[in-house]
């Protein structure tokens, strides 16, 4: 038998073959390590993920999904609100017509307040009637009806139609002012013509009866009264007239 050829061409051949062998094992571990997780391991086939991976063509194009919620930073119109700012400032102006300065707050209407002693016994507008003879010696008449409404702003109107044994009457006289009542019991009654001066008293004997104490100065002798009506009488004539100031 003859021994085994070790010749150096049999040696680099050797050599070689093992060199190819290493580099690929090495090649085939850097893949392997390369690979994620559970690449080997894929899930399970989903019916529902299938459908709508191939609805989304996501095969073959890039699917971004939207988030769930829009959200829209909501802003005032700034213009707006200055231009309604503005134009209220520009209508601000006096009852006599002057523009109200920049900076300065247009001057409120002051409102009507009641006399604490008048709102106390007249909480709401009453009318009162009766029928007494004619006081003043100038007048020719036999009596005079009169109607006689107080608010409880502490003003008054009054309608008298004077009674007389004519055929035709006279027209009736409508008058108004301010009244005001004392705090006595019982509390009187005292009205005002517009300018300040007394023109009757009289004592609110009850809740619904107003007894004459004086008219224009002069006392009756005897004894008469104005009753409350059920129903209320505004004397309209009166609309027309400024009303009268009353303190």
């Amino acid at each position: 038998m003859s021994a085994p050829l070790d010749t150096p061409a049999l040696r680099l051949n050797t050599r070689f073959a093992t060199g190819i062998v290493l580099a690929g094992t090495l090649a085939l571990a850097g893949c392997a390590q390369q690979r994620s997780a559970g690449y080997y391991d894929p899930p399970g086939a989903s019916t529902i993920t299938d459908a709508q991976y191939q609805g989304q063509a996501a095969g073959y194009r890039t699917v971004v999904h939207a988030p769930s919620q829009l959200q829209i930073e909501l802003k005032p119109n700034q213009p707006a609100r200055q231009q309604n700012a503005q134009a209220q400032a520009g209508q601000q102006s006096t009852e006599d017509g002057t523009a109200v300065p920049e900076g300065q707050a247009a001057p409120q209407p002051q409102p009507e307040t009641a006399s604490p002693g008048a709102q106390a016994i007249i909480p709401q507008a009453q009318t009162y009637q009766g029928t007494f003879p004619c006081f003043a010696a100038g007048l020719a008449c036999e009596a005079q009806r009169v109607t006689l409404t107080l608010a409880p702003n502490g003003r008054w109107r009054s309608r008298t139609n004077y009674l007389d044994k004519q055929p035709q009457a006279s027209a009736p006289v409508a008058e108004q002012g301010c009244w005001d009542a004392t705090q006595e019991r019982p509390p009187r009654v005292l009205l005002l013509d517009g300018s300040g001066n007394m023109r009757a008293e009289l004592v609110m004997t009850a809740n619904n009866v107003l007894r004459v104490r004086s008219v224009g100065g002069r006392t009756p002798n005897l004894n008469y009264n104005l009753t409350r009506q059920p129903d209320l009488d505004a004397i309209a004539e009166l609309d027309k007239q400024a009303a009268p100031k009353c303190p």
